[in-house]
């Protein structure tokens, strides 16, 4: 029965009819990224006067860290898969709803599912996967993130599951 309901929350997302597969899912430019924020950082360094304790430090790692950081954030932000990113809109991307408005209501009664204690571990390490790989590919794009849509639309369906019993044992 729960297949069902996975099946149902799938066929009507907007994820499932405009879905392509992306061509730069793990693509990965180490050499080039270094580059770019080392020149970044020497531009914001220029800024300031030089003193011989600079040479030590060494701020590209840091930089190359926390840019992946915010895409794996930019990724957890509830905003972008209901509602198109609004009201934080990223610069760069075009913004698409992933899913409609009622599917947080069933996220919403999917997370409080008695069924979800089952679930529980594998969304865990799952979710923990796809952000490590998120952090490690700076998936972004629309196509890039439906790995994210797994957990959302498991979450879904165990919350449709219990709104339709609940509502077949009352109408009975």
């Amino acid at each position: 029965m729960l297949v069902f309901f996975i099946f149902l929350v799938i066929v009507s997302t907007p994820w499932f009819r405009s879905f392509s597969l992306p061509l730069n899912l793990f693509s990965i430019n180490i050499p080039q990224e270094i580059n770019e924020a080392k020149v970044l950082v020497d531009y914001q360094r220029g800024k300031i006067s030089q003193i011989p304790i600079n040479s030590i430090f060494l701020n590209w790692p840091s930089k190359i860290f926390y840019d992946r950081m915010g895409i794996v954030f930019e990724n957890l932000d509830i905003g972008n898969y209901f509602f198109a990113g609004h009201p934080r809109e990223r610069v760069g991307l075009i913004e698409k709803q992933k899913f409609q408005f009622f599917h947080l209501v069933l996220l919403i009664f999917g997370l409080f599912a008695k069924e979800m204690k089952k679930f529980a571990k594998f969304l865990i390490i799952y979710t923990t996967i796809i952000l490590v790989l998120t952090f490690i590919f700076k998936w972004r794009d629309f196509n890039q993130t439906i790995f994210f849509s797994i957990p959302l639309i498991l979450t879904m369906a165990l919350g449709a599951k219990n709104v339709f019993t609940s509502l077949w044992i009352r109408l009975r």
